[in-house]
């Protein structure tokens, strides 16, 4: 039973590929997306075990140099069980697969859903974009964890809607992103800024940030995503093997999503992992960090800085 929850802020620092396996498209290697709006989305089962591999090896950093500070031949040999064992990742993220049926994890975590999606702007280079039915999916998770969203967008079709000091528009309140040209007005953005605030784990600048229509938001994480060609080369020939060419999808770098983890009580207690907050706690030993997600981490992608907000009791 999950007790409270929080959630987890996720900024890429350098383009991630969650994929989702080969298709038959122009893509070979594709994102994942959500089955009925084709949204970006990480699986929470993929979050959960890049969390779990980051963790084991934070938590073998601090045992070994507790091995190295330790004089007492005893306490040695249960420090070296202990970094086989890996205790602390165990009791959060469950034992292994082959010690599955030992106990469960502790928490539970959510799909990391886009909040904010960077375009290419005619004017201040770039924005971030997002609608009202990712808000609303925001508004719903924030109930999750207990906190509210009291901010009602209405229905915006030909418009965008943006801060007072927005950096975008060209002249007549228009504003050009990717290829379509919107009509801009001004909204108080300040009450969504200051949740957005709690989630990511940079700054965002509010003159950047851009409420745009459901279709035109659904178009742009569709057709704005980086794609990249990769071919493999014959290092005795030092050319392209034949057949050897295919095209990887990439969320880019300055997208901020979000993930909704719930905790419960340890099934197995171990030091301060032996309550709700005590998990809360060491999970926080992530805040401002940066992981690796996806795939190709040899050639610098995949990076994203982590924020944990606060665990609040569930309604």
């Amino acid at each position: 039973m999950f007790e409270k929850a929080l959630i987890l802020g996720l900024y890429s620092v350098t383009p991630v590929h969650a994929g989702s396996g080969a298709e038959l498209s122009v893509i070979d290697l594709p994102i994942q997306r959500e089955r009925h709006t084709g949204f970006p989305v990480i699986w929470g089962q993929s979050l959960k075990g890049v969390l779990r591999r980051a963790y084991a090896d934070f938590e073998k950093k601090q045992i070994r140099e507790q091995i190295e500070k330790e004089t007492d031949n005893n306490k040695k040999k249960e420090l070296e069980k202990a970094l086989e064992e890996m205790p602390k990742t165990n009791v959060i993220f469950g034992p292994p697969t082959e010690r599955a049926h030992e106990h469960a994890g502790t928490i539970s975590v959510g799909d990391a859903k886009v909040l904010l999606f960077p375009v290419r702007s005619l004017k201040g280079v770039f924005a971030y974009v997002t609608c009202p039915l990712v808000l609303n999916k925001l508004k719903g998770d924030l109930e999750l964890i207990g906190k509210k969203l009291d901010y009602n967008i209405g229905s915006i079709v030909d418009k965008a809607l943006v801060s007072e000091n927005s950096s975008i528009i060209i002249d007549n309140n228009n504003m050009v992103i990717e290829d379509v040209v919107l009509k801009a007005e001004n909204r108080d953005l300040s009450q969504l800024m200051s949740v957005i605030g709690e989630i990511s784990p940079i700054e965002i600048d509010e003159s950047r940030v851009v409420i745009i229509p459901n279709d035109v938001f659904s178009n742009l994480v569709q057709t704005a995503t980086e794609i990249l060609a990769r071919v493999k080369i014959n290092t005795e020939r030092g050319t392209v093997e034949p057949g050897a060419l295919w095209y990887e999808e990439y969320l880019p770098s300055d997208t901020l999503l979000y993930s909704v983890i719930a905790v419960g009580k340890p099934r197995k207690e171990i030091d301060e992992l032996s309550t709700v907050d005590g998990v809360i706690q060491g999970l926080r030993a992530f805040d401002s960090k940066f992981i690796q997600i996806g795939g190709n981490e040899t050639v610098g992608k995949g990076f994203v800085k982590l924020r944990f907000g606060d665990g609040n009791e569930k309604p």
